[in-house]
């Protein structure tokens, strides 16, 4: 029997109240699959976030990102987000070139002469974004000395590469094979530096981090580089890897850790979930690059027998077998820091996880569960 207009009208408003998620759902969902994935509230645990384009579905930490104090893990919690830092140092690089200042094409001799020049083909910047420059891993060289004395930088390091050459030859062929290497992005914050004008970090603040609304972020390459405060309540977290079943502390900011290893360009970003929001709205927005320059960023690398990777210029790319970009972000790892941001061009959302307890969490697995809990609970 048909329905009159006001009972078909009623009834649809009641089958779309059914369909529409519960507001809290999605927070509820992620709460489970956090303690689920064993994150305990009094252990160090990860930070959480859920966007859309323009719209944070959910920012939240879990845990403790100081042992010490027992600080809790907050979105305005600050960590080293490692590897993901290489999508800074990539963009700062494509920055200096559409100014006009260097050409990812150029012999990174021309801007670090120090550097030996290993073969007849020449490794260019480009070779060193996409990972393909087969530069030895600045971590095997020997006995480098300090100019600070009591930690290593960046400038510590091109005119070592010339001094131990022979010791440490190319790895394979410039452009042959993809060997994911720090090398490449810790040199490139040398020669971000030097075209610029200006130190790394001081490049990044004023021209990357201040823009986008970054306000809590910084380039941790010295002891004195950590901001006394911001205009938020910040913490900075603490690493730590389980060891015996005991939480031990591996990596940390001063006045409360004294680390030797200050490079920056791979990793050295502190930021937080706050400040990655607008990390993400700036590269959805196109904010720091041209249109053509992300794409070109986003566009994969390939060897010389033409086969393509799964990376950009500083990007990981997720590609389907036609060849259609699906998802790009990037991962890091680095003494009981693990990071991922991971933007997913189909279905258009963003995750953010910070965590400070190591190897104890799988963030692909969380990752993947949370793309799952977005679909089910953040619809439209």
């Amino acid at each position: 029997m048909a329905l009159g207009t006001g009972a078909a009208l009623a009834l649809l408003l009641r089958r779309t109240a059914i369909a529409e998620p519960d507001p809290g759902a999605l927070e509820s969902a992620v709460d489970r699959l956090v303690r689920e994935s064993g994150v305990k509230p009094a252990e160090p645990g990860i930070a959480v976030m859920l966007l859309r384009p323009g719209r944070v579905l959910l920012q939240k930490g879990y845990g403790v990102a100081d042992l010490r104090t027992g600080a809790p893990i907050t979105p305005f919690t600050r960590f080293e987000i490692a590897s993901v830092s290489k999508t800074f140092t990539a963009t700062a690089v494509l920055m200096l070139q559409e100014r006009g200042l260097l050409s990812i094409d150029d012999d990174v001799r021309k801007y670090l002469p120090e550097l030996p020049q290993y073969a007849k083909r020449p490794v260019r910047l480009v070779d060193m974004l996409q990972h393909v420059s087969g530069l030895p891993s600045y971590f095997s060289l020997r006995d480098v000395p300090m100019r600070n004395k009591t930690y290593w930088v960046s400038e510590d390091y091109p005119a070592e590469f010339g001094r131990q050459r022979r010791q440490f030859p190319l790895r394979f062929p410039v452009g042959a094979t993809f060997e994911y290497n720090n090398t490449n992005f810790m040199l490139m914050a040398v020669v971000i530096g030097r075209v610029a004008g200006k130190p790394f970090a001081d490049f990044m603040h004023d021209e990357i981090f201040a823009p986008t609304g970054m306000t809590d972020s910084f380039i941790y390459g010295s002891p004195d580089s950590v901001p006394e405060a911001t205009n938020r309540p910040c913490n900075n977290a603490l690493g730590y890897e389980l060891a015996r079943k005991q939480w031990a502390e591996r990596w940390g900011t001063a006045p409360a850790r004294h680390e030797q290893h200050l490079e920056v360009g791979d990793g050295a970003v502190w930021s937080n979930l706050a400040d990655m929001a607008n990390w993400d709205n700036a590269i959805r927005t196109n904010l720091l690059l041209k249109p053509e320059t992300m794409k070109l960023a986003l566009t994969p690398s390939k060897t010389r027998d033409a086969e393509a990777n799964g990376y950009g210029l500083g990007w990981a790319l997720y590609i389907d077998a036609r060849g259609k970009l699906l998802a790009f972000g990037h991962r890091g790892r680095w003494s009981g820091f693990e990071t991922n941001y991971h933007n997913d061009v189909r279905n258009g959302h963003t995750v953010v996880l910070l965590s400070n307890r190591g190897t104890n969490l799988d963030l692909d697995v969380v990752r993947q569960k949370l793309d799952a809990a977005i679909l089910t609970y953040a619809r439209g």
